[in-house]
């Protein structure tokens, strides 16, 4: 019985050893809890991202504006004011997985939590000079008008006793401050202008915050031999925002499926990235507020705070604009494009003339430049980068960093105006940040290279050895034993001889 009992148990445990060397389950546990399906952990992280988001924001200060108008100097001498740091809480809402089209929409939640510790004052104490957006914007549109409309939005300005700059708290101009012109507005076209008060992180970071609906590619489904099926999208790339595959505002045409310039799809949010990236892979990162996507470029390889990192950056030229360039001419309107260096992205926010740069217009037409004191386009400072786990696809580490500015056109019958013609303003510049990953996710992704694989092996040799162990204890009762034991007792009693 015993050397039955050593024989089953050796057996059974280098069964199970082989088992787990052959089958590997701990990789299909974790490619489970890797599917974004209700009741993984993916799922769950994805729900509620604890990955330390903060926008760092740089506001500019006027401070010469009066001798500017006056024109007693001739530029206009700025100074950053910051950073205000504000932590961004995402959460997902409202999901559906999508069978038909391997899809799941959501509608993304963000919150602004504004973080003393990190910033540099208290933007309801602190004050700024700094362009009035929306009237110059009126007065940038009245240009395009008759001359008798002009003279109306000129009169009309005058009488609100409306003015180019305002003397406003940095957090009024951030998150809303009160204006005539707006005010005024919203009364009259209500359906258009559908707000009393106007702030320009506002608008950029707010804007539908609670109604926008994605719709996103779930990784590829895969045949009976485990091979992916031909012409899958990328996983977690965006299939439509707000059932639009492109920007219609960019003129996007679904039988044609739009150009570079217009689309939405294959685009990621920057919150989820393929597993198992290679070199060769291309990124472009959505986000309402750019009103376009942004291109990643693969720089290099290396290693971040112990973890294997693919680092990625974004190009000088993405926020060119030319219009025999198929991939930039949609953000011509009325065959005139923007300087270079300067994203238009007034058709994302009511059509006011509201432009994207790198800060302090790095990488854009000089001319930008020599109208301002105060500007320093250091590349060291204000270059953006990526920096992605390639075996998870999870961000480490990133710095996006984009300008906000008011583009001033033409102006016509507005003498306050007239000292701002033709200029690119900045108003703010911003470092959207990822510091580190929590916890939770460096020991998921640890775990995932290092430490389940390596617990498996030894489960699975301390299993073999075991069952070997037992097999040669089986062996040797089997085939030996001591003198005067079993074997003596039954060759006296095979003889007839009793003991």
């Amino acid at each position: 019985a015993e050397l039955l009992r050593c024989a089953a148990l050796g057996m059974t445990l280098v069964f199970l050893g082989a088992v787990i060397f052959m089958t590997d389950p701990v990789q299909h546990f974790v490619e489970w809890q890797l599917t974004l399906t209700p009741g993984t952990l993916l799922y769950k992280l994805w729900l509620h991202p604890p990955l330390d988001v903060y926008i760092m924001v740089y506001m500019f200060n006027y401070t010469n504006v009066d001798a500017f108008i006056a024109g007693t100097e001739s530029k206009l001498k700025v100074e950053e004011v910051g950073p205000y740091v504000y932590k961004e809480v995402l959460s997902n809402h409202n999901v559906t997985l999508n069978e038909a089209n391997n899809t799941i929409s959501y509608t993304p939640r963000r919150e602004y939590i504004f973080v003393r510790d990190r910033s540099i004052g208290d933007p309801v104490v602190d004050r700024i000079r700094a362009p009035n957006i929306p009237y110059m914007g009126v007065s940038t549109h009245a240009a395009t008008l008759s001359m008798f409309a002009a003279l109306g939005v000129s009169a009309l300005t005058k009488r609100l006793n409306a003015q180019p700059m305002l003397e406003v708290s940095v957090h009024d101009y951030m998150w809303g401050y009160e204006d005539h012109l707006v005010h005024l507005a919203s009364k009259f076209v209500p359906s258009y202008i559908d707000f009393a008060s106007f702030g320009i992180m506002e608008k950029l970071f707010r804007e539908g915050n609670e109604s926008n609906v994605v719709n996103m590619h779930l990784p590829a489904r895969r045949d009976a031999n485990g091979v992916k099926l031909p012409d899958s999208p990328l996983a977690y790339s965006l299939y439509s925002v707000n059932y639009e595959r492109g920007f219609m505002r960019w003129d996007y045409n679904d039988d044609t499926n739009g150009t570079q310039c217009n689309r939405i799809w294959g685009s990621h949010d920057a919150t989820l990235f393929p597993r198992d990236l290679s070199e060769e892979d291309e990124f472009y990162i959505y986000r309402r507020t750019f009103c376009r996507r942004l291109p990643l470029k693969f720089v290099r390889t290396l290693t971040f705070r112990g973890q294997d990192a693919f680092e990625y950056t974004m190009e000088p030229h993405i926020f060119d604009s030319e219009l025999h360039d198929a991939n930039s001419s949609c953000y011509c309107k009325n065959n005139q494009c923007l300087k270079r260096g300067v994203g238009n992205v007034a058709p994302c926010y009511y059509n006011m003339p509201l432009a994207i740069t790198y800060p302090h217009f790095m990488h854009a037409d000089p001319s930008l430049l020599e109208q301002f004191d105060g500007l320093n386009p250091d590349e060291s400072r204000f270059t953006s980068s990526f920096m992605l786990q390639p075996q998870l696809g999870v961000p480490l580490h990133a710095h996006m960093r984009l300008q906000a500015n008011q583009v001033v056109g033409n102006v016509k019958f507005n003498r306050l105006m007239e000292p701002f013609e033709n200029m690119v303003l900045p108003l703010l510049w911003i470092d959207l940040t990822i510091d580190n990953l929590p916890p939770s996710l460096q020991f998921l992704v640890h775990g995932i290279k290092y430490g389940f694989p390596l617990a498996q092996a030894a489960v699975a040799l301390g299993l073999l050895l075991a069952g070997l162990y037992q097999l040669s204890a089986a062996f040797i009762l089997c085939f030996w034993s001591p003198p005067g034991g079993a074997h003596s007792k039954l060759e006296h009693a095979e003889k007839g001889v009793t003991i």
